[in-house]
């Protein structure tokens, strides 16, 4: 009776061991599970935090590259812009500099002399321009010559002339204005290749 009595001790011992070591061996593993589940989500948010750093870095970065290059197309543009308009003033300078009262009447005579006689003519002018081209243009001219011309004034023209004959919507355009316009379009293709030159 005593070995039985020992026997079932032991076994329960036994059992009672063998089912502690299960136990403890289930919650060792699940403990590693756990473990190990929760390395992978640390490593995992890890790389994601790294990932969204390195994402707002490059955007961070092609942002102020695309800013900067803005900056320097804007300066660039206003560059050209200032060069153009610089060059605009200096045309318009040289342009009134040569459309003087002498100039202008020898200009004048030249394009009523090939119209020929009997041709009524009208010359549009500035009013600065007028008393002084009126008295040099009439001293050259013959009086039939004279009787056909008619001088007007208009508030469109600072320097230079419109010619045309009286009643015609055809006529000549010999203003600043539009003498700088026909110089510009002339030398404006060659100064925009000169300014676009990447080269400097």
């Amino acid at each position: 009776m005593e070995v039985q009595l020992g026997n079932l001790i032991e076994k329960i011992k036994k059992e009672g061991v063998e089912e502690a070591q299960k136990k403890s061996d289930a919650i060792l593993r699940k403990a590693e599970a756990d473990a190990g589940t929760m390395i992978k989500q640390a490593r995992e948010e890890a790389e994601k935090i790294i990932a969204d750093a390195r994402a707002q870095s490059d955007n961070f970065q092609k942002n102020s590259e695309r800013a900067i290059q803005q900056a320097l197309r804007d300066s660039v543009l206003l560059l050209k812009t200032r060069l153009t308009d610089l060059f605009d003033r200096i045309f318009k300078k040289e342009m009134a500099e040569t459309l003087k009262p002498d100039f202008l009447k020898t200009l004048i005579l030249e394009i009523v002399e090939q119209w020929g006689k009997g041709t009524d003519i009208e010359i549009t002018v500035s009013e600065a321009d007028r008393t002084e081209l009126t008295k040099r243009l009439f001293q050259g001219l013959k009086k039939e010559m004279k009787d056909g011309i008619e001088i007007r004034v208009s508030s469109d023209i600072s320097a230079g002339f419109r010619i045309g004959l009286k009643g015609s919507d055809a006529y000549y355009d010999f203003s600043d204005e539009t003498l700088v316009e026909m110089l510009k379009q002339a030398l404006n293709p060659k100064l925009r290749e000169i300014l676009d030159r990447s080269d400097g």
